[in-house]
Formats: C-alpha cells, sequence, structure tokens
C-alpha cells in the first residue's frame, strides 16, 4: 500500500530534465518511517542506485517469500463466502492483492 500511495503521490510531480529513476530516489525518504527509514539508511552508500533495485531491497524486507507465498495461496485459493455478495467478495478478493504486491498475477 506504501509503495502504491508514494506512485500516487510521485505521479503528479514533474521535473524538467529528472528521470523518473531520479525523483523515485529522491522522494522515496520522505515517505519513510521507523523501521522502513532505518532500513533505507543502513544500506551501504551507493548500492542502490535504480528504482527497481530499491523496490526489490524493500520487497525482500517487508515481503519475505513466506509471507508472500502465504498470501499468493490465499489468493490462488479465493472463494466467496456463503453469506457475502458478489460485490463484497470482489472487495476482499482487491484487498488481497493490494496487502501483497509481488503477487506476480
Amino acid at each position: 500500500m506504501h509503495l502504491s500511495v508514494f506512485l500516487e503521490v510521485r505521479d503528479t510531480l514533474k521535473i524538467n530534465g529528472a528521470s523518473t529513476d531520479a525523483i523515485h530516489l529522491r522522494l522515496f525518504p520522505f515517505s519513510l518511517k521507523d523501521k522502513a527509514r532505518s532500513k533505507l539508511y543502513s544500506l551501504p552508500l551507493g548500492s542502490v542506485t535504480t528504482w527497481d533495485e530499491l523496490t526489490k531491497v524493500f520487497l525482500a524486507k517487508f515481503f519475505p517469500p513466506s509471507k508472500t507465498g502465504s498470501l499468493r495461496n490465499q489468493i490462488t485459493s479465493f472463494a466467496q463466502r456463503e453469506d457475502e455478495s458478489l460485490y463484497e467478495a470482489w472487495e476482499r478478493f482487491k484487498d488481497l492483492l493490494r496487502l501483497c504486491p509481488p503477487h506476480g498475477l
């Protein structure tokens, strides 16, 4: 969710001559707090030079394979509940997708 909101805010900015990666890398630290900020500042200087590298580092930290696997399993085995409307089921399914950015589906 954090990455989605960050990208939504970032998309409102346009800086002439600046690449998308440069904008992402410059703004991202301001969106972090607590453990996430500590994680960013614990990385060796110059070890992350692209947005893709940075997202991989953060997803690996906050979405380890076990968590991703569990959420992916919930997504692939999703079923509408008996007492649930189609709309409610669809909203619950979309929430599952949002909870697991690297779901790969």
